[in-house]
């Protein structure tokens, strides 16, 4: 009867966990991650790195790129938060798929009748980048698009991060042959964009 009487109810153990996981950055710093994923086109990995960063109190977001085809996770919390992302993004998650062996036979089917879409067998994650900042530049955990690095670059400047994209670029083109990307010097940078048109959405926003 006391373990009963002491059980916590459902709301207590959810405000316990919350306490566990909310850090106070203005006392631990705010510690950043940045990630070079291949491929986030996924409903399960996009489900899973947004759903993780919301629980770990994290902001930050994914700009997702058309050419060249990467993804940019940018990730922005307390060391703790910082290190259980960086273990779901490099260890835990499964980014060729949850289970290949069982799923093949599954995807062949759902993709004949225009079901679940397949993983793809080549994807892969790496860690860019850690370090610390004075602030957090983003106020949630948002998902963007763009067509061009270009515009990557300028949405990322406008957020005061665009050194992001120029690490994630250094990083990708290191890795084989196969990623070759320009690195645009930052005045030819400038000059194209004030050229483009001002309209759209530039940065990465939340309402």
């Amino acid at each position: 009867e006391r373990n009963e009487a002491a059980k916590f109810t459902k709301e207590q153990r959810a405000a316990k966990l919350d306490r566990k996981l909310y850090e106070d950055t203005s006392k631990t710093g705010v510690y950043v991650a940045l990630f070079y994923v291949k491929d986030l086109s996924h409903p399960y990995h996009r489900t899973k790195v947004d759903l993780n960063a919301q629980q770990n109190n994290i902001t930050g977001g994914v700009l997702e790129c058309q050419s060249p085809q990467l993804a940019c996770v940018i990730c922005e919390g307390g060391p703790k938060a910082i290190k259980r992302y960086i273990r779901l993004m490099t260890v835990r998650m499964k980014w060729k798929g949850v289970d290949n062996t069982i799923l093949e036979e599954d995807d062949e089917d759902d993709e004949a009748e225009g079901g679940r879409p397949k993983f793809n067998p080549d994807n892969a994650c790496e860690l860019v980048w850690t370090g610390m900042a004075t602030k957090r530049f983003f106020k949630g955990f948002v998902f963007q698009s763009c067509e061009s690095g270009l515009e990557a670059a300028k949405i990322l400047r406008a957020k005061g991060v665009g050194h992001f994209w120029d690490q994630l670029l250094t990083h990708a083109s290191g890795k084989s042959d196969k990623f070759q990307f320009k690195l645009v010097d930052s005045d030819e940078s400038d000059n194209e964009m004030e050229e483009e048109d001002n309209g759209g959405d530039d940065a990465m926003e939340q309402d």
